[in-house]
């Protein structure tokens, strides 16, 4: 497939053999019923629930087939790299297949994210990225009129096309599919990421640099630590996302944070071995949510009386801090004013709320 995947089972990988099949083999119907009575009949994951769905995915190439529908190759991008070793050159391979008349499917891809709620802490579930792929054609792979120009190499493994490609009528092929993209513990995940950066941020500061005074010429030798006022307070972005979610508001309503957001991971090691695991949190509302603008021309009053509608928009309390974090909702200039008309008896903000963000405020943070 030539969609995101882990190519390699990490720590906290739930996903196995028997779960992909399960997924794949269960048709696609409407508001995920067949798949969460899946989840729920034949997984450990019983009480997955559906919670976002993501269509900023590009589309993907996919087959090769004839005029009659015929297959000519199940996987476009390995059937083009082989186009090219075979005849050396885009114009030849285009020249080679002139007459074919070879058709491009694609997929138009929709990523949906399942949670399993552990319950108590906040990183303690289970989640699930599928992919709902549905195939269709609607061009021919390779240019109808060379004098118009051909694709280069890389336009054409990647099924980009230049416009001159002869067109149709989008058509499906099959229904829709699922396919599982990731499951992830995501406690696991928060756990080996934190010890991770926390390792990786104490060697550096152990690191040491020199600091020559230009006016008299004395060298010191001192540690990134030491320079660095507050060095050993800070701590991993997304552990504080969930302590924040845990002190403030809404935590302490019972809000809980995979039911508002999705969190799309990453994994990486360097040429050198470092290791970076991290997440972004993406927002799960459904609701058209705008962003607060021109809060400038209001007073501290006016500004935190928007805030608190954005949050009944959201329907949680405290929403708009964790919007600050990430996305342009909410700003973090607006954050600052908050906190500076609490502390100056402006506003009154619960107590919890008002120890995260002046903790935040003394180290910011953000995605």
């Amino acid at each position: 497939m030539t969609h995101k995947t882990r190519g390699t089972r990490h720590e906290y990988d739930l996903q196995t053999d028997v779960l992909a099949t399960i997924v794949a083999t269960t048709p696609v119907t409407k508001k995920h019923a067949a798949l969460l009575t899946a989840f729920a009949t034949r997984t450990d994951w019983r009480a997955a629930r559906y919670v976002m769905t993501r269509d900023t995915y590009s589309d993907w190439p996919a087959r090769v087939i004839d005029g009659e529908g015929r297959e000519i190759a199940p996987d476009y991008r390995a059937w083009i790299d082989a186009q090219l070793a075979a005849h050396g050159s885009v114009s030849a391979v285009i020249d080679a297949h002139r007459e074919s008349g070879y058709w491009l499917t694609e997929i138009r891809p929709l990523l949906h994210y399942f949670v399993h709620d552990r319950g108590g802490a906040q990183d303690n579930f289970a989640q699930f990225a599928v992919w709902e792929e549905q195939e269709y054609v609607e061009r021919a792979v390779f240019p109808s009129d060379p004098r118009w120009g051909l694709p280069d190499v890389n336009e054409l493994r990647r099924a980009s096309g230049n416009g001159t490609e002869e067109r149709i009528e989008r058509r499906t092929l099959g229904e829709p599919r699922y396919t599982l993209q990731e499951a992830t513990d995501m406690q696991r995940f928060v756990a080996l990421a934190g010890a991770t950066w926390h390792a990786r941020r104490q060697a550096e500061g152990d690191r040491r640099l020199v600091e020559r005074n230009l006016t008299t010429g004395e060298a010191r030798e001192l540690t990134v630590r030491e320079l660095t006022p507050g060095y050993d307070r800070q701590r991993w972005p997304g552990r504080r996302f969930f302590d924040d979610w845990t002190d403030s508001s809404a935590g302490h309503a019972g809000e809980r944070a995979c039911a508002r957001w999705t969190f799309n991971t990453s994994d990486y090691t360097e040429p050198g071995g470092g290791r970076h695991l991290n997440f972004v949190p993406q927002w799960a509302h459904t609701r058209k949510i705008a962003a607060l603008k021109d809060t400038h021309r209001l007073d501290a009053y006016g500004l935190y009386g928007r805030l608190n509608q954005f949050d009944e928009r959201i329907g949680m309390p405290f929403a708009w801090y964790f919007y600050g974090l990430h996305g342009n909702l909410v700003k973090s200039g607006q954050m600052e004013r908050v906190l500076e008309a609490a502390e100056a008896g402006l506003i009154v903000l619960p107590e919890c709320d008002y120890a995260v963000l002046r903790r935040w405020q003394q180290d910011p943070y953000g995605f």
